[in-house]
């Protein structure tokens, strides 16, 4: 349960402001077009692509979860902090950095969630409890995407920013709150 409401707070977040993501980028950072904005998210799934696979080979070594949480907890962090540094951007390379920022941040955080909610499924409703985890985040997803509109167009992009950051950071800090329930063998 804690797994899944850290993931809703973390995805909610993120989908107030993805829908508008391309408009952040062409109305507020310097010299930027719709060419950049699709490099901007190539330059996210590269870098989430290389090292994704070596933290989770990393994390493997040890039968204990400790180093799972660890890394879960770590990656998300990165992801606040980069969230929050889109309030301080203006150039294009500055974009480029948070993009690269954000998969790193995702590269290190999914391996680890992935591995301990996968531990702690109940043996033989596998599907179901795969299925009520993207049911919830669906649809706090979808009630994001109508709030970061409202957000935006009221408050703006650096508001959004600062509540996506600050809610992934929860998302953080609910891990913590699982430490003495995983595996340490």
């Amino acid at each position: 349960k804690v797994l899944i409401m850290s993931d809703f707070l973390i995805w909610s977040s993120y989908q107030l402001f993805a829908p508008f993501f391309a408009i952040f980028i062409t109305d507020k950072i310097h010299n930027s077009t719709i060419e950049v904005v699709g490099i901007a998210s190539a330059i996210y799934l590269i870098v989430k692509s290389i090292f994704e696979v070596p933290v989770g080979m990393y994390i493997d070594r040890s039968k204990s979860e400790t180093d799972d949480l660890v890394v879960s907890i770590l990656g998300t962090i990165i992801t606040a902090l980069a969230y929050f540094s889109y309030t301080m951007i203006d150039s294009v390379i500055g974009l480029y950095i948070l993009q690269g920022a954000l998969g790193l941040g995702a590269a290190i955080a999914f391996p680890g969630w992935y591995s301990i909610f996968t531990h702690h499924i109940d043996k033989s409703k596998e599907a179901f409890e795969w299925s009520l985890y993207d049911v919830f985040l669906s649809i706090g997803m979808a009630g994001a995407a109508v709030a970061g509109g409202f957000l935006a167009d009221q408050y703006g992009f650096d508001a959004l920013f600062y509540i996506v950051s600050i809610f992934t950071m929860l998302g953080a800090v609910l891990l913590f709150s699982i430490k003495d329930k995983i595996r340490k063998r």
